[in-house]
């Protein structure tokens, strides 16, 4: 989900370097030292993951997880710019990539996945933890960990990160994308334990050996996605673990130039308007809205690789139907994109990118239909609340805008 460096092969290992740069128990305070504590407030952070808490009593709440390792919550509301509390999940030094609720087993769970792996809460603990607040901050302890296969870059302390994970309730199965070989893994929610990877190097039809992205549709014959580096959007059988279909979004949007909207002229393009072959795109965030897919990434020129994160990127925004897996229409753009999700009350798709604004789509033409200032100028996670109507969009500087509508209303602070 997250691209960061403009030379290196190895992500995992670029992403940390740029950040070290730049049961149901839990304990009032922190683990760490007072000092410990202040540095890492301080310090500035990038937002990745971020989601709208189910709504119980007649509160939501908003909770985001950060690049020092920390998960913070906030009145959606808005009655504080400050987290309400601040959950210490792991060390100053590992980052955390992804945050989303579900519920199983008549439990509303927090997944939050990142450089630990998988870790998973009982939202009750946060909710108790509010209710009878000390500190701001705490230290609570996951209910369960998944953690990828061990890789020999762990004796570098350099460990397989998880960047995304969707789950099926259906089959009571949580999928996390990692940053390895074994590409897409598959947990068993009851027993804990490892059902399986797929997509990754090692099947050679994979989304590369680095996933952005998974996204799982179960009342679809368990369909589940994958997305990554190699550009392509991978349909699997997720209770069989089998490739259905992969589709190349170069490949795809090339051929069906005639439906695809170029927003910008540039080396990458020719005449003929369509994607070059050093045009080398990548996937990095898909959502859905029923049977209609939206994916959104970038490019990079193979004669430049330093306009990778620069603000001259190219990227693409494309929506597919799912049941017959056809190509609806595409939107080559001058920014790429990290983020894209669905808001209901809009009908539209929203998206984020590096040009620190929200950029959004009407949901059945694909059209883009207005554009929205943020104050994050590198947006890397965005969120939708039905009621009360919320948007969401955070990334790099430690801060999250809040959007009525297409409106900004409010900023929220780690």
């Amino acid at each position: 989900m997250i691209r960061l460096s403009p030379f290196s092969t190895d992500f995992a290992a670029s992403k940390r370097n740029f950040f070290r740069s730049t049961t149901n128990e839990y304990s009032y305070g922190s683990r760490s030292s007072t000092s410990c504590k202040k540095s890492r407030l301080s310090t500035s952070c990038t937002l990745f993951g971020s989601a709208f808490s189910p709504t119980q009593s007649g509160k939501t709440y908003l909770v985001a997880c950060t690049s020092n390792g920390l998960i913070c919550v906030w009145d959606s509301t808005g009655a504080s710019t400050e987290p309400i509390i601040r959950v210490e999940a792991t060390t100053a030094d590992k980052v955390l990539y992804d945050v989303q609720f579900i519920e199983s087993s008549g439990d509303t769970l927090l997944v939050v996945s990142g450089d630990p792996g998988i870790l998973l809460y009982k939202w009750s603990a946060f909710l108790n933890a509010m209710d009878n607040l000390i500190d701001g901050n705490v230290v609570l302890e996951p209910i369960a960990k998944f953690k990828p296969h061990p890789s020999p870059s762990d004796a570098f302390g350099e460990p397989v990160e998880i960047n995304c994970s969707s789950y099926s309730a259906v089959d009571n199965m949580l999928y996390g994308g990692a940053g390895d070989a074994f590409g897409c893994y598959q947990w068993d929610l009851r027993s804990e334990k490892l059902v399986g990877t797929f997509g990754g190097a090692g099947n050679n039809r994979c989304s590369g050996d680095y996933l952005h992205d998974v996204l799982s549709i179960p009342n679809n014959n368990h369909l589940v996605l994958t997305a990554g580096e190699d550009g392509a959007i991978t349909f699997w059988d997720g209770k069989e673990r089998k490739l259905i279909e992969t589709m190349n979004v170069q490949n795809t949007m090339n051929t069906n130039k005639q439906s695809v909207s170029w927003q910008v002229q540039n080396k990458g393009f020719g005449s003929t308007q369509q994607w070059s072959n050093g045009s080398n795109l990548w996937v990095s965030s898909m959502d859905n809205k029923g049977d209609w897919l939206a994916a959104v990434g970038g490019s990079e020129s193979g004669n430049n690789m330093s306009l990778r994160s620069g603000p001259n990127t190219a990227g693409f925004m494309a929506t597919w139907h799912l049941p017959t897996r056809t190509f609806n229409s595409g939107s080559a753009t001058r920014e790429s994109y990290n983020a894209i999700t669905y808001n209901q009350n809009l009908d539209s798709f929203v998206s984020g990118g590096n040009n620190g604004r929200l950029t959004f789509w009407d949901s059945a033409t694909g059209e883009c239909t207005g554009r929205s200032g943020c104050t994050p100028s590198m947006i890397y996670t965005l969120s939708c609340n039905t009621v009360p109507s919320m948007i969401v969009a955070g990334g790099t500087g430690g801060s999250l805008d809040c959007f009525i509508d297409r409106v900004k209303a409010s900023n929220f602070t780690t």
